[in-house]
């Protein structure tokens, strides 16, 4: 095979690669967990953030998340539904960043470090 031959299989090969990383179903699944109580995740396409409750122990739980040109400040989504609810934000730019959070009236709240992509 020539080197000219050769030399554009290997262009051909990095860009179909830089394609594929950059699509949104390369999406990195984020997940955040505070003392089995509660779950923060955005996963597949990363439009939406979510927060689970796990525990019955009658406290509320939510998530703060970050999307991709948010300026920096990160939104909140409450979850006061009880054990084994969900509560989904709405769609909008990608989320790069989660953490889950036990709100705790009496005391400073539990929160999980944050998790990023």
């Amino acid at each position: 095979m020539g080197k000219m031959k050769k030399s554009g299989m290997i262009v051909a090969g990095l860009g179909a690669a830089a394609v594929l990383c950059s699509s949104p179903a390369m999406a990195i699944d984020l997940n955040s967990y505070k003392d089995n109580a509660v779950r923060g995740y955005s996963y597949g396409t990363n439009t939406r953030a979510a927060v689970t409750d796990l525990k019955q122990d009658g406290m509320s739980v939510y998530v703060r998340y970050s999307r991709k040109n948010s300026d920096g400040y990160p939104y909140t989504l409450h979850n006061k539904g009880g054990s084994g609810t969900t509560a989904t934000s709405g769609s909008g730019n990608t989320v790069w960043m989660v953490q889950a959070c036990i709100s705790v009236g009496w005391a400073p709240d539990k929160c999980d470090v944050e998790r990023t992509s």
